[in-house]
């Protein structure tokens, strides 16, 4: 019986000598591997132009978990997503890139893209076009309804990854405290019974920015930079003249104004049809004060960008601008 337990603890502790021994040789070598089989040649491309040089995973495919099942979705098509990533590589990677460093975008972009076909849409009648989950993760909502390559549509629809970006950026580095002070007390859960006008008028730059401060700056930054067409450029325009107080006089005027600079001014001013079937401008009384609140967002905007991301919004907004229209060219060709 002895000799018995001797062997099998001899056994016993030369499979163990051989198990370690096994254990250190495997230490030596890499014992993750990357697959090198992909799918197909879209699958291909999208490792080589996002996952090798930005460390992102891009997910176009249905997987169980990446979305809400409370909510009624589909994966988009492979043609618009393929539409989508490219537009997302041309037109907002590279214009980040090229304002903010390779560093930068390679440490902050989202780490995963989850893109779905249709919108989410919520038990209050709206509907999610974008989530940013833990600085890591954005999901991007309504994919298949990138129709048209035109610059002012492709440039909405990234819209929602300036916003999302937006969010990983801020919850890194939060903006000052004194930007949520300015509307302290107008933000509301029911910011869906607000239009452009009702929100223009009470200092916000869209009506979803009315949730809550968070929402407010992220949307100021994704409307500076999706604002596509001679954003830059001040042009001529028709306008309605503005007495000292900033109320309209009921004269119009020509002035040069970019893009970005018409839609501020015409804050809280609202185009409407009286019986007869004529046009006639509607102003809010607040609109002026509204005005000077939106202006004195955009400053803490600007300024948290250039000075913690080393970042001009209105120079990246030209960079994006330019990438977009360029896009749009070689697409067609």
């Amino acid at each position: 019986m002895k000799n018995i337990t001797i062997k099998i603890i001899f056994i016993l502790s030369l499979f163990a000598l051989i198990s370690c021994e096994k254990e250190e040789d495997m230490r030596e070598e890499t014992v993750v591997y990357v697959d090198e089989v992909h799918e197909s040649e879209f699958d291909k491309w999208i490792y080589e132009t996002f996952t090798l040089p930005y460390n992102m995973e891009i997910k176009w495919k249905w997987e169980d978990g990446e979305v809400d099942n409370n909510f009624h979705v589909t994966p988009p098509r492979k043609e618009k997503a393929e539409q989508f990533l490219q537009a997302l590589y041309k037109t907002w990677i590279q214009p980040y890139e090229a304002e903010g460093g390779e560093e930068f975008i390679k440490t902050y972009v989202p780490k995963l893209i989850y893109l779905v076909g249709t919108p989410q849409y919520n038990d209050d009648g709206t509907m999610t076009l974008g989530l940013a989950e833990g600085g890591r993760k954005v999901t991007v909502f309504d994919v298949d309804n990138l129709k048209h390559l035109e610059a002012d549509k492709l440039s909405k629809a990234f819209h929602t990854m300036h916003h999302e970006f937006a969010h990983i950026l801020h919850q890194k580095i939060h903006y000052p405290v004194k930007f949520k002070e300015i509307s302290k007390g107008l933000y509301t859960g029911a910011w869906y019974n607000h239009n452009d006008y009702s929100a223009n008028s009470l200092g916000f730059i869209t009506p979803y920015s009315m949730s809550n401060d968070h929402e407010d700056f992220v949307e100021i930054v994704a409307t500076i930079l999706s604002e596509s067409q001679n954003s830059n450029v001040p042009i001529s325009r028709d306008v309605p003249e503005k007495d000292e107080n900033g109320l309209v006089t009921g004269n119009i005027v020509k002035m040069l104004l970019s893009d970005f600079q018409l839609k501020l001014y015409m804050f809280g001013i609202a185009t409407v049809q009286k019986e007869d079937g004529s046009l006639t401008l509607q102003q809010n009384q607040s609109g002026p004060i509204g005005l000077s609140k939106m202006l004195s967002k955009i400053d803490i905007v600007t300024e948290y960008y250039e000075k913690e991301w080393g970042i001009d919004l209105f120079r990246l907004q030209a960079r994006i601008e330019a990438a977009t229209n360029k896009f749009i060219l070689d697409y067609e060709e």
